[in-house]
């Protein structure tokens, strides 16, 4: 006959692989979080990798921001609160294959969600600007590092004319 366990035995075991099972899924979501983020890059970075050609940079910020403060010089002023988002993101991506994708909002909050969200729906290796026009607790951002900004006129003219959808 095989050996009996007593009630408070089986509850104490059921806790602990409770807890096991607790601790395990913690560490889970916790780990995919972890790799779930978008690469980073400084805007001084980010700067130099779009003079040499290698990168393109969306401003995603809203078109009161851009004529607020004005845009990154080269930054395509797409802003991600348009319908057309979506399609201008996609045109950008065909007619450009080969370039590295940027985006690029006011202290990177945004910026670092749009990328997480194109990242888990399959569109991997979309760089966060992380500290943004504006700057934020972490770094000072575009404006205050004396990077090269223009009206946005000006980069709506020289980028987006042609291949974006209007809002």
């Amino acid at each position: 006959m095989a050996p009996m366990i007593s009630m408070p035995v089986l509850r104490k075991l059921a806790v602990i692989c409770l807890a096991v099972l607790v601790a395990a899924l913690v560490l889970f979501i916790t780990t995919a979080v972890v790799f779930a983020q978008p690469p980073k890059m400084s805007a001084i970075e980010a700067h130099s990798a779009t003079l040499n050609g290698d990168l393109i940079i969306l401003d995603i910020r809203s078109p009161g921001e851009w004529a607020e403060t004005g845009v990154a010089k080269g930054a395509w002023p797409v802003t991600m609160h348009s319908p057309n988002f979506g399609p201008n993101l996609q045109s950008i991506i065909e007619r450009y294959p080969n370039r590295s994708l940027a985006l690029i909002c006011a202290t990177g909050g945004r910026s670092d969600h749009v990328a997480t969200v194109l990242e888990q729906n399959g569109l991997s290796g979309v760089i966060d600007i992380s500290e943004g026009m504006s700057g934020n607790g972490i770094a000072p951002g575009w404006i205050s590092r004396n990077l090269p900004i223009v009206d946005v006129t000006v980069a709506r003219g020289k980028h987006t004319a042609s291949m974006l959808k209007k809002d």
